[in-house]
């Protein structure tokens, strides 16, 4: 009989390992081609912005998806010559040379990842493509961007195939490098006891290090930089290790502490499923500690859409259009607008224009902390250019009738505009009338909501105010034009022929804006005139007049709600997309590793099973010993994983200001249907897991 033959026949009785492994390989080449293949497709790469925060996110999230897969394949790798031990040391007692094993295993291996690989490859470009479409679908309303396959896509996708058939390879080197044939035929009956003697002090302790590792690296930090304005720096996430700790002794006690207590009986029960969990007890705290990691993980992940559609959601525009130009730019008129928008057959509502008036005033630097830590609190007397608007003009474009007194002035605020460590209302006290060095003096008076005149966070260069009539006129004389702001606002019904009218409105307004609108999102024209050629801002605003969706980084951008909401479900459905990756390469991670623990613990302890059946117990009362081991991988570190991500998403969205807002709320009540939906998850994998092993060892009704 052939080795091939002999190999053949072991095989059969190893199946389950075999499709396992398999499996393993092409789920995570699959995961990362698919998200390779959208990546690098023109529709997402259309969307995300050249060299923005966003890309850069995008391709941090891709990284944790490698590290999250490889590591995913390493430990699949692992399982599967731990249970191949049986086939590798039939041939070394045999007598088989060494050498001749290590090559035969070396290309079997081979044929099994190449295939897997070419499999995942396949259903990565088949799950890419089906996503692309939906995709599409979406996007349509907003622009004409399609899905196709890329080179780099390509390219990048065939590159982690190669990594993985290296790694995989290089896995199994290091296990056939053993030379005792004992170990390696034992390899798959190795038990790692749990050597302690734990108390209830042991659980207090772990209790506690889980509670001050949290109050040292999440509260702590904010108490000291709300209170006391100190920053502590991120050594304080160091801290999160007693976090880890103190699980880690959690779960040790949950395994290791079985005493008699008030109910002996109880404990006699279950005396032989306590002492087989012990027996096994620091591979299964390992286990449990990972699971729960990657639970906490999954979840992260999950969270990041509905947390953000509920921060865009609190944005509630009073106008559909809302877009502004300097006095030297050659902009499109009313006329203009009005004509686009019957090409269109777009009806155009409320159109109004006013004016703002840009002039320098003074301010508050909190931007840096010094090597204490301590913000650094510093006043700026020429600080930013404030947009200012009178208050007749102000009242004919917003409908509101508020009183601004002269010397004084209200800030234009969106609705959920809140003071902050680093922004307060107020700062500003004094306007500089243009080419004086002479201050004229402006008290703050109060705020006045309107989101559609808002500018981002609505403070610093970003903040615009109602001045009276009388002040308004003293400071726009001499202004050049580059100074004089034209806001215009209007509205129309929402609808298809609306974002197809955006899109061209965008086009126009995009082209003909002069290079001193050019600018990005952070330039303020007085830090450029102060900082001169070492001032960072001072690069091109990042654009595109025929993409509105590509996400842009550009001071002047135009407000167009339904064309940007159209867009925004994109951009958010894009970052679902690849969060979504991760969440499923943690789970999937988590489902396998409860999985593959739960057999392990059957064949490990298969023996201990049939020794209890001799001594007259029925199938019954094994199935429950063993029920008791399955559940202890599953349960624990379920319950705690998803309760800890919960806890945490609540805490840190109280931190930024003390508060819940309706929209946290609902997002909140999101994740939590999320949380439910991994803890349904972890509970099929418990059945299936539970229902493999009694199958497994002879043990079904």
């Amino acid at each position: 009989m052939t080795m091939n033959k002999i190999w053949d026949k072991l095989r059969k009785y190893n199946r389950g390992a075999y499709r396992q492994f398999k499996f393993c390989i092409g789920f995570a080449v699959l995961l990362i081609s698919s998200y390779l293949m959208m990546l690098f497709s023109p529709l997402v790469q259309n969307t995300l912005p050249i060299g923005g925060d966003t890309r850069k996110q995008v391709y941090m999230i891709f990284w944790i998806a490698v590290a999250g897969c490889t590591i995913f394949v390493l430990y699949a790798t692992g399982l599967f010559y731990r249970y191949k031990s049986r086939e590798l040391g039939v041939f070394l007692a045999l007598g088989t040379d060494k050498g001749k094993l290590i090559r035969a295993t070396l290309v079997e291996t081979a044929k099994i990842v190449v295939g897997c690989t070419a499999a995942g490859i396949a259903g990565g470009c088949v799950v890419s493509l089906i996503i692309g479409k939906i995709f599409e679908a979406i996007a349509s309303r907003a622009n004409d961007n399609k899905f196709g396959f890329s080179i780099m896509g390509i390219s990048y996708t065939l590159a982690y195939g190669i990594a993985v058939f290296i790694l995989v390879l290089i896995s199994m080197m290091r296990y056939l490098k053993r030379s005792n044939v004992l170990d390696i035929m034992n390899q798959q009956r190795k038990q790692e006891p749990l050597n302690k003697t734990v108390t209830a002090k042991y659980l207090v302790s772990g209790i506690v290090l889980l509670v001050i590792g949290i109050v040292l690296s999440f509260f702590v930090p904010n108490i000291s930089l709300r209170v006391f304005h100190h920053v502590m720096g991120i050594w304080t996430n160091l801290f999160y290790l007693l976090v880890l700790l103190g699980l880690y002794r959690i779960m040790v006690y949950s395994i290791a502490s079985h005493r008699r207590g008030k109910n002996p009986q109880k404990y006699y029960n279950h005396v032989i499923s306590y002492g087989m969990l012990k027996f096994q007890g620091s591979t299964i705290v390992r286990n449990m500690l990972v699971i729960t990691l990657l639970v906490m993980g999954g979840l992260f992940a999950s969270y990041y859409v509905p947390m953000a559609l509920g921060r865009s959601a609190e944005d509630v525009y009073e106008d559909g259009y809302e877009y502004r130009y300097t006095g030297n730019a050659d902009e499109i008129t009313e006329e203009e607008v009005k004509a686009l928008a019957d090409e269109y057959g777009v009806a155009i509502e409320n159109y109004r224009e006013g004016e703002f008036i840009q002039v320098d005033g003074d301010g508050v630097i909190r931007e840096d902390f010094d090597a204490k830590g301590n913000l650094i609190v510093e006043y700026a007397g020429r600080y930013a250019a404030y947009e200012c608007i009178n208050t007749s003009q102000y009242q004919r474009m917003t409908g509101q009738n508020i009183e601004v007194q002269d010397g004084t002035y209200y800030m234009i605020v969106g609705s959920d505009t809140r003071e902050s460590l680093y922004y307060q209302f107020g700062d500003m006290e004094k306007l500089y009338p243009y080419d004086s060095t002479d201050a004229y003096p402006l008290e703050y008076a109060g705020n006045a909501v309107y989101n559609s005149l808002k500018l981002g966070w609505a403070f610093d260069e970003d903040m615009r105010c109602v001045i009276s009539d009388q002040d308004y006129e003293v400071l726009r004389q001499n202004l050049p034009e580059e100074r004089l702001i034209t806001q215009v606002l209007f509205d129309s019904e929402n609808s298809d022929q609306a974002i197809e009218f955006a899109n061209a409105l965008y086009r126009e307004y995009a082209l003909r804006v002069p290079d001193n609108m050019k600018v990005p999102g952070a330039y303020s024209i007085v830090r450029h005139e102060l900082d001169g050629e070492d001032y960072g801002y001072n690069y091109p605003a990042v654009y595109d007049p025929e993409n509105a969706a590509r996400e842009s980084d550009w001071r002047y951008v135009p407000n167009f709600v339904y064309l940007n909401a159209a867009n925004q479900f994109l951009s958010y459905a894009v970052f679902f997309m690849m969060l979504m990756y991760v969440a499923v390469i943690c789970l999937a991670s988590a489902g396998i590793i409860s999985y593959t623990r739960s057999q392990s613990i059957g064949i490990s302890s298969q023996q201990v099973f049939e020794d209890v059946g001799k001594l007259g117990a029925n199938n019954d009362y094994v199935r429950k010993l063993l029920k008791v081991q399955v559940k202890k991988v599953f349960v624990l570190p379920t319950i705690v994983g998803c309760i800890g991500m919960y806890c945490f998403e609540m805490l840190l969205l109280y931190q930024n200001d003390n508060s819940y807002s309706a929209v946290e709320i609902r997002a909140l009540g999101i994740c939590l249907i999320f949380t439910l939906a991994v803890v349904l998850y972890q509970y099929v994998m418990y059945r299936i897991s539970l229902k493999k092993a009694v199958n497994m060892l002879g043990l079904a009704q």
